[in-house]
């Protein structure tokens, strides 16, 4: 079923969320008057965080290279964490990605284990019985990136993506310039009310054709025209949103200087757009901001072990970098970043020195006070033919992507019932992800 706006106006009315006013509640209806912000960073590409993040216990670790015979990361490459999973197995971290040690030894960093699609809590014994109900379109690239970036709706994802929505529920627009912004193209942002804005490596850039006052004149003069044309007026009102977002953004960006402690990589570049964009949220009126940036390379089916080590040494320094800075500032407890990739990778290696693509996988959150020793979920029985085995080596997720979703968006403020209104299918997993201490 699609849902159309009204649809999702009349659900949150349904579910006693503050719906007398369209879509962009008042935050002081909502008692919003704090700052936050959701960061996304996505692993293009089906990121494997089990080359990454591993269990320091002997027989699950023994479970682990047993299985991996080709790229098993050794014990002597990975730094013991105070970490623990649900069931009180110790994780170690790959020597790689050591530029974020400090931030789990201070509890402001966090993984989720066996996180994925999923419609339903969903069992091998399900699955060999036939009577599990699996999500569409597993382990296809372009489709799982739009899956883990949606909510189910019952018979099929949601037009809208689940952050883009979020903001609809909770958003009140402080000007006329939107909340969200993205580096890359996501579906994640798109919602039924609230725009977004693209930022790239240097930052907010301003359309070239606005920049000349001549040219700036005409256009001016075209986007405040009457039109009967829907399709004029439609084109008119694009310009009107462009010169609007140029007139708000320009001051800020000239004013406020991008964070050079903040790494000059890729990922660290858009980071830097990012914490420009977060340093002007009291000018630009924000009390919520959400943020997207994508980043590939995550496709290993080949040479994995040395293709991760690039990989994870970028991730860790720039994500080190952006905490950093805004712990300096302040603003450490105020952001979430956490990460999505369209699925994990197969337990097995294969014979190219990579793996394949998987299902359940892992997922890093970065922020204030969000370990307290223990991690979200379980790590995974990773023997061929085991409990968490689907038949291929691809592992059986026991965290849904919208329970994991919906931990993020309830620390960002959405009340219960505007996280079951995003999330409607959110009751057959007991709700929102949590731990289990």
């Amino acid at each position: 079923m699609k849902l159309t706006r009204r649809q999702f106006v009349k659900s949150l009315g349904a579910a006693g969320a503050t719906a007398a006013a369209p879509l962009s509640f008042s935050t002081k209806a909502s008692q919003v008057d704090d700052y936050k912000a959701l960061i996304c960073i996505f692993f293009d590409g089906g990121n494997d965080f089990f080359h990454q993040v591993v269990p320091m216990d002997s027989e699950y670790y023994g479970h682990y290279a047993a299985v991996r015979q080709g790229i098993a990361v050794k014990k002597a490459q990975l730094m013991p964490l105070t970490l623990r999973d649900q069931n009180g197995i110790p994780l170690g971290l790959h020597k790689s990605l050591a530029p974020i040690k400090p931030l789990f030894d201070r509890g402001m960093a966090n993984v989720a284990l066996n996180v994925g699609p999923l419609l339903a809590p969903t069992t091998k014994d399900d699955i060999v019985a036939g009577r599990a109900e699996l999500p569409p379109y597993l382990f296809a690239h372009n489709k799982q990136q739009e899956v883990w970036q949606h909510s189910w709706m019952g018979d099929e994802y949601s037009e809208q993506g689940w952050l883009g929505m979020t903001m609809d529920v909770l958003m009140k627009q402080f000007s006329a310039l939107p909340n969200s912004f993205y580096t890359g193209p996501n579906t994640l942002l798109d919602s039924y009310d609230t725009d977004k804005v693209f930022v790239n490596k240097n930052g907010f850039e301003e359309l070239k054709a606005l920049t000349g006052a001549a040219i700036r004149s005409s256009y001016e003069t075209l986007a405040n025209q009457p039109y009967d044309s829907p399709l004029m007026a439609g084109y008119a009102e694009v310009v009107q949103e462009a010169i609007s977002a140029q007139q708000q953004m320009e001051p800020i960006c000239t004013s406020i200087p991008q964070d050079k402690r903040i790494p000059s990589s890729d990922l660290g570049s858009q980071l830097r757009a990012i914490k420009q964009m977060i340093d002007g949220a009291q000018e630009l009126g924000h009390n919520r901001q959400v943020f997207y940036v994508g980043i590939g390379g995550y496709d290993t089916h080949d040479n994995q072990v040395r293709r991760q080590d690039a990989l994870m040494k970028d991730f860790a320094e720039a994500i080190a970098g952006l905490y950093k800075a805004l712990e300096e500032d302040g603003l450490g407890d105020q952001v979430l970043t956490f990460t999505m990739s369209e699925f994990g990778r197969t337990m097995h290696d294969n014979a190219r020195k990579g793996t394949d693509h998987g299902w359940g996988g892992g997922q890093y959150i970065f922020g204030s006070q969000i370990a307290q020793g223990e991690c979200f979920g379980a790590f995974p029985d990773f023997k061929r033919n085991g409990k968490d085995d689907n038949g291929d080596g691809r592992l059986i997720p026991t965290i849904s992507h919208e329970q994991y979703a919906a931990h993020m968006v309830q620390w960002f403020g959405l009340r219960p019932a505007g996280v079951h209104t995003v999330f409607p299918s959110l009751a057959k997993f007991g709700g929102p992800m949590t731990r289990s201490a």
